[in-house]
């Protein structure tokens, strides 16, 4: 009954999640967007997909003419064996090391990572030691100061996982990882960016993340109110997502 009930607010919120002005920019497909872009912008280049994890979303939108070569990195050697969309894949910590020469890469990429990391301080040193001059990076992850993400940080791991999954079980095996979001908030990542010698080139951000309380209409109402509120507001540092593009200076 209880799952009846939270699916039934579910399918009423999603509904209503259409009259709401930041609901309508999805911004994991816009990440894609971006890195098609940007994967797509000149030939024979080496494109890291950092935490690649089992599939890369946006290997079947490379230019087959453009001779693209996607390295998929990530911790779990379990995961990579999965990928079958990149061309090669490296194990690695990518808070300690990434696999790569100084200067030879060209692009490197993110979804939802960012905020796993214990120092992003030391990941952007890295990330600046292997990309060539004048290389990209795109990332996209959860702001530290969303409700959401705040709640996650408030609880611990193993409760916020047994809450994660009794209300969104499909989230199994993709969520629910634990997370520090170091610096994870617009004022702060910008900061860093300057610091390490990037150049900040685009940077689009989403106030939506009412779908975490859609299970529970008065939740997910209050959440849209707030949304909207610090989205009027131009309030940057409590936006949910950060999506940015930065080059290599």
């Amino acid at each position: 009954m209880v799952r009846r009930f939270m699916e039934a607010n579910r399918k009423l919120c999603f509904r209503l999640a259409g009259f709401f002005p930041q609901a309508k920019t999805d911004i994991y497909a816009l990440y894609n967007q971006r890195v098609t872009e940007y994967i797509n912008l000149k030939d024979n280049q080496l494109v890291v997909d950092v935490g690649g994890g089992k599939s890369c979303p946006f290997a079947a939108n490379r230019d087959p003419s453009r001779g693209t070569k996607i390295v998929a990195v990530d911790i779990s050697l379990e995961e990579l064996e999965q990928n079958l969309d990149v061309d090669e894949k490296r194990v690695a910590d990518i808070m300690r090391e990434l696999p790569f020469k100084d200067g030879e890469v060209d692009l490197l990429v993110s979804r939802s990572v960012l905020e796993h990391l214990e120092d992003i301080e030391r990941f952007l040193e890295n990330s600046s030691r292997v990309l060539k001059q004048g290389g990209h990076i795109i990332h996209m992850f959860p702001s530290k100061y969303a409700p959401f993400a705040l709640i996650n940080q408030i609880l611990p791991n193993s409760i916020a996982r047994r809450l994660l999954f009794s209300i969104y079980p499909d989230a199994k095996g993709i969520a629910g990882f634990p997370a520090s979001y170091d610096r994870c908030y617009y004022s702060a990542i910008v900061s860093l960016l300057a610091k390490h010698g990037f150049e900040l080139v685009d940077v689009d951000l989403s106030y939506y993340q009412s779908h975490y309380f859609a299970f529970f209409l008065p939740l997910f109402l209050l959440s849209a109110f707030y949304e909207t509120v610090v989205h009027a507001l131009g309030a940057k540092n409590l936006c949910a997502y950060i999506l940015l593009v930065a080059r290599k200076a």
